[in-house]
């Protein structure tokens, strides 16, 4: 008896030691579960957070692109303001210039200058006492050596050409 109470006692042993082992590898098998469980949390965390960063990059890439597009846009509009601005003022030049042309035109019309030569200079009409006749077939020349001009006919004794004749006659050289 004592040898099946030893052998007894080394299976008890046995189903002992087994049952231990069972329990131990039950709890090495429930440590690597948690393990395991806590790793791919870790992991399935990261790629959220790696997914929420590529989300936020986009939008912030997107807003990026959106702010520089509002941005061309407004100094676009403030191009074109000051175009139309520009052409604005340059119609009231042109304006200007036309009303300026307008006067001056006025002012240099013939009658306006006899109209200023007879009120503010005190110019009139020639009488006929002032007025002097000189034949076309004769040459003459103004002689300007005495308070009166005089005209003279300018005697052509030599066959000159016209060109000498004309020069003769307005400096007031004689050819004898």
């Amino acid at each position: 008896m004592a040898a099946i109470r030893a052998e007894i006692r080394a299976e008890m042993h046995e189903e002992e030691i087994d049952r231990f082992n069972k329990i131990q590898n039950a709890k090495i098998i429930s440590i690597r579960q948690k393990r395991m469980e806590k790793e791919n949390a870790r992991k399935l965390a990261f790629h959220r957070f790696m997914g929420m960063l590529q989300s936020i990059a986009i939008v912030l890439f997107i807003a990026v692109l959106f702010t520089s597009y509002v941005y061309k846009n407004s100094l676009v509009n403030e191009a074109k303001y000051d175009i139309n601005n520009l052409k604005a003022e340059i119609k009231s030049l042109n304006a200007q210039i036309e009303e300026y042309n307008a006067k001056i035109e006025n002012q240099t019309g013939l009658k306006n200058i006899e109209k200023i030569a007879v009120e503010t200079l005190g110019m009139q009409y020639p009488t006929p006492e002032q007025m002097v006749y000189i034949e076309s077939t004769a040459h003459y020349a103004l002689l300007s050596d005495s308070p009166e001009i005089i005209v003279e006919p300018v005697k052509n004794s030599q066959n000159t050409p016209m060109v000498k004749e004309l020069f003769a006659a307005l400096l007031g050289s004689k050819n004898d």
